[in-house]
């Protein structure tokens, strides 16, 4: 049994538009995100428990959905988790099968025969697995459906990016994916609409006019925001932390068409413009909710 994030994106096709379905059958199998994918000479072992990845997918998850544009990737806990998603699924198929005795089946009594209602009892434990297992699956299959809806909307304002940028950005099936879109999106508008155009009107990535032809993220747009403080809680060595005049450690923000400071304070909810606090939610200082 082996999973990877081709399962994961098995019901993401009929969603998205502009994909050639062919290119993608024939080059599904060379782009398969697995194991074997981790770079070799990362040969440093971070011991994080399934419960700290799983707060951190979730942080990833409410952050994506929330923010405006599309936020870095997180290869290494996505790799982990999809490890311990396959693990669990021969887990639960090793108990289904009767392969693991000692949990599918319950204790004997004095004549040898089993006790029914225990084995039946046991099944309680395997149905939870099977939610919790789903629960999993599921936020990683919305998390990374958000992504890929970002990836189309904004399509030609990642081909500005270079090479280092997009590498931290977006994974390696989702380059290939944005690349592949994007490449077929602008044989769609050449051929049906540009083409028939006079030359100059035939530019779709002109920043010059009134009108932005390229898509941006919306930097203005108004968040919920959560302040957590530093994410390995050391808040005496964050350099932007400072303690108001009541005491409670805060970070100051500036909003400029307001010419206005504001204070922060750490387990306080605020609703401020995403661009005010960009910086503190890429340093995981500030959560979106």
């Amino acid at each position: 049994m082996d999973i990877n994030i081709d399962d994961i994106l098995a019901e993401l096709d009929r969603d998205t538009t502009a994909v050639d379905s062919t290119g993608h059958t024939q080059q599904g199998n060379q782009s398969s995100l697995s194991t074997s994918d981790i770079p070799a000479n990362n040969t440093t072992i971070i011991d994080v428990s399934p419960q700290q990845d799983f707060k951190q997918l979730m942080v990833h998850w409410r952050n994506e959905r929330c923010s405006p544009e599309l936020l870095s990737y997180p290869a290494p806990l996505v790799e982990r988790m999809l490890s311990r998603i396959q693990s669990q699924m021969e887990t639960i198929e090793n108990i289904s099968m009767g392969f693991l005795e000692s949990m599918s089946q319950g204790p004997s009594d004095d004549n040898g025969d089993k006790l029914t209602s225990h084995h039946n009892d046991s099944k309680l434990p395997l149905l939870c697995m099977e939610a919790e297992l789903e629960r999993v699956k599921f936020i990683l299959r919305s998390y990374i459906r958000c992504r890929l809806q970002k990836v189309d909307k904004f399509s030609l304002y990642l081909r500005q990016f270079d090479p280092i940028q997009l590498d931290d950005l977006l994974s390696a099936k989702e380059k290939l994916y944005q690349s592949r879109h994007s490449e077929i999106l602008l044989k769609l508008l050449n051929g049906s609409v540009l083409k028939f155009m006079p030359e100059e009107l035939q530019a779709i990535d002109d920043t010059e006019g009134s009108v932005n032809m390229i898509e941006e993220p919306d930097w203005n747009k108004f968040v919920f925001i959560m302040v957590c403080g530093p994410p390995d809680k050391l808040f005496s060595e964050d350099p932007l932390l400072s303690k108001n005049e009541y005491g409670k450690y805060c970070y100051n923000v500036t909003i400029a068409e307001l010419k206005e400071d504001v204070e922060l304070t750490l387990d306080s909810i605020y609703v401020m413009r995403y661009q005010v606090v960009r910086e503190l939610i890429m340093s995981g200082k500030v959560q979106l909710i």
